[in-house]
């Protein structure tokens, strides 16, 4: 089981009132830096940050990082649409995807702006292993300064040199995948022929 995983790590700010509980520290901020996550099922996703003070704190909800003074914010339940799946979570930064620019629909239809960062991938679960269920979670900032963590369903990717097409207005057009082949499960079907050679023949089954 994962639980913890590093990120790509990065600098940001946390709302002192979250560390202090006090409503008189909600326009002061600390200055940290982003360096792991944490995935705990049925919860929202939480970070590992360093203050610039020496504190370290874990469990930082995204909902609570931001990468600039925010110039706008959103519900915390508008940042991330579903709750984490699973303890069992990888993490990757997509190369092709570096930087790219993005819009992200959010849970009432309305759009943001946000640029990638990296991604989160669960498994070993119920709902990842389920084809109709399963989902990645792309994490990115936004321009006003939050961050978001939503499917690939939710994201309208943009790249000037390759996405110069409208996607389709009927998006209902387009279904979840019910499938995932394997290529073993025909072994009724196919054999390997009884030997030690290293290129081996496979052929058909009587």
């Amino acid at each position: 089981m994962k639980l913890n995983s590093n990120i790509p790590s990065f600098k940001g700010l946390v709302k002192k009132s979250y560390f202090t509980k006090n409503v008189e520290d909600e326009k002061d901020f600390f200055n940290v830096y982003v360096f792991g996550i944490q995935s705990c099922a049925g919860r929202i996703l939480t970070f590992h940050v360093m203050t610039d003070c020496g504190m370290i704190r874990s469990r930082v909800p995204i909902s609570e990082i931001y990468t600039k003074i925010p110039t706008g914010d959103i519900p915390f339940n508008y940042k991330q649409l579903w709750d984490c799946f699973h303890e069992n979570v990888a993490v990757i930064e997509y190369d092709f995807l570096a930087f790219h620019r993005a819009q992200i629909v959010l849970r009432d239809g309305s759009k943001v702006w946000g640029t990638y960062i990296f991604t989160i991938d669960w498994y070993n679960n119920p709902y990842s292993d389920e084809p109709t269920d399963y989902k990645c979670g792309h994490i990115f900032e936004s321009d006003e300064g939050y961050l978001l963590c939503q499917p690939n369903n939710r994201i309208l990717w943009k790249d000037s040199n390759f996405v110069t097409k409208k996607l389709a207005d009927d998006l209902k057009q387009y279904k979840v995948d019910t499938e995932l082949p394997s290529v073993e499960n025909q072994s009724d079907k196919w054999i390997t022929e009884d030997s030690n050679s290293y290129y081996y023949e496979m052929k058909q089954s009587e």
